[in-house]
């Protein structure tokens, strides 16, 4: 087949990030490449294209519209971005110079979709000499291919001398460590979303639902400049303690005598926050605040132990050794036999990122790294959650530094107290 190639001639018009931070992640992306035996890699979830490409587009949200980038180890060969014919006018937001294009079906993408790609990267992998080589893509629980399961499978039949892998080995250690600037949104993104909160609770009454208090969050969350508001969690009193990571509920009205926890936040220019908080209309009685009181010390407890070098094993282990301290180690012994953990995860570009804050994970912990740390207790060290009246928690974004660590969402921006109406 003729491949349909474009030099862009006006590339990073809109780029998400500056030339040398772009060339900084590629230069990074190679090194892990050579590092794990990796011919090239092959980007197709939404954030990692972004992340190498330095591409955005509304597009995304259409399933069809397959925006993908390949990156060859080898640094004299070219890297090309993967779009749809006509998408080239969106890429020139990105810094790569070399587009493919593929055609879309009879039909446009209300046709099948996907046999043109197949064709165009089975074509330029030839051309590269990568026809028999090892690629890696999106493939583990901690992606989402941006591709149907159709196009993956004709991949691997267009291409069978390709040894296809994961691209986790490679991608997380790059992505983990943030640049300055991704640093300087993630704060921003903090800042933000802590005066959402706080606005939320200034202003709650009893009568309202859950959706009221939520949308006085993330109105204030917009009016600060938030980008977009993709993850927020709320709600209030004993019947939805259940809920986990609960959607906000406009039928679930906020009465006297609920405790109200909060997760989530905003996005800046892509970035994520995760927090959590909690409110109590009413006072809060005097196990509430107790078992409250031992989820928080083992926050501080992980926060305390974050410093270059420390593995992410021994910061969860400081959690769990302040909930024993307070008591309760048969609850730490019962939540290890379900496998529950992990008290937290990194974050970026995605809301989950890895490598996480787990049991035994000998991953070390690096500056620039931005984490989210949220051990839990339950009702009287009660175990499982569905035997319990109530589960406790907070959550703090917390950035790596040289000599320690920064907590970003500081009790100066939003009180981590129980805040009481």
């Amino acid at each position: 087949m003729q491949l349909k190639i474009t030099e862009q001639q006006n590339k990073g018009l809109f780029a998400d990030c500056t030339l040398p931070e772009h060339e900084w992640r590629i230069a990074r992306l190679r090194e892990e490449m050579e590092r794990e035996g990796v011919d090239g890699l092959y980007l197709t979830q939404e954030t990692n294209v972004r992340y190498a490409s330095a591409m955005q587009d509304v597009a995304w949200v259409i399933h069809a519209y397959f925006y993908t980038v390949f990156i060859p180890r080898d640094d004299t060969l070219p890297m090309a971005l993967f779009v749809p014919n006509g998408g080239q006018i969106q890429t020139q937001a990105s810094w790569i110079d070399t587009v493919v294009r593929w055609d879309f079906p009879p039909g446009f993408y209300m046709g099948k979709v996907g046999d043109s790609l197949i064709e165009s990267l089975g074509e330029w992998l030839r051309k590269l000499g990568l026809d028999k080589s090892t690629i890696a893509t999106e493939m583990s629980a901690h992606f989402r291919l941006g591709l149907s399961v159709e196009v993956l499978d004709g991949l691997r039949e267009a291409l069978p001398d390709v040894e296809w892998r994961d691209c986790g080995p490679v991608v997380w250690p790059v992505r983990s460590i943030k640049s300055d600037e991704e640093v300087r949104r993630l704060r921003e993104s903090v800042r933000i979303s802590c005066l959402g909160i706080k606005a939320g609770f200034e202003a709650l009454e009893e009568g309202m639902s859950e959706r009221d208090l939520v949308n006085v969050m993330c109105a204030r969350m917009f009016e600060e400049g938030g980008s977009e508001i993709k993850f927020t969690s709320l709600y209030a009193g004993p019947d939805r303690v259940l809920w986990a990571d609960a959607t906000p509920r406009r039928e679930m009205k906020i009465n006297h005598g609920s405790l109200i926890q909060f997760d989530g936040g905003c996005t800046y220019d892509g970035y994520y926050t995760d927090i959590k908080r909690f409110a109590s209309l009413g006072e809060p009685t005097e196990d509430q605040r107790r078992f409250y009181d031992i989820a928080r010390a083992a926050e501080q407890a992980a926060i305390d132990a974050v410093r270059p070098g420390v593995t992410y094993g021994e910061v969860y282990e400081a959690s769990q050794q302040a909930i024993r301290d307070a008591g309760y180690p048969e609850f730490v012994e019962r939540a290890q036999s379900f496998r529950w953990t992990s008290i937290g995860h990194n974050i970026g570009l995605d809301l989950h990122e890895m490598p996480g804050i787990a049991k035994d994970n000998a991953a070390v912990l690096q500056p620039n790294q931005v984490i989210c740390i949220e051990p839990f207790f339950f009702h009287d060290g009660g175990f499982p959650i569905w035997t319990v009246p109530n589960k406790y928690g907070c959550e703090d974004q917390v950035l790596v530094t040289e000599e320690g660590h920064e907590v970003l969402s500081s009790d100066d921006l939003v009180s981590r107290d129980i805040w009481v109406v």
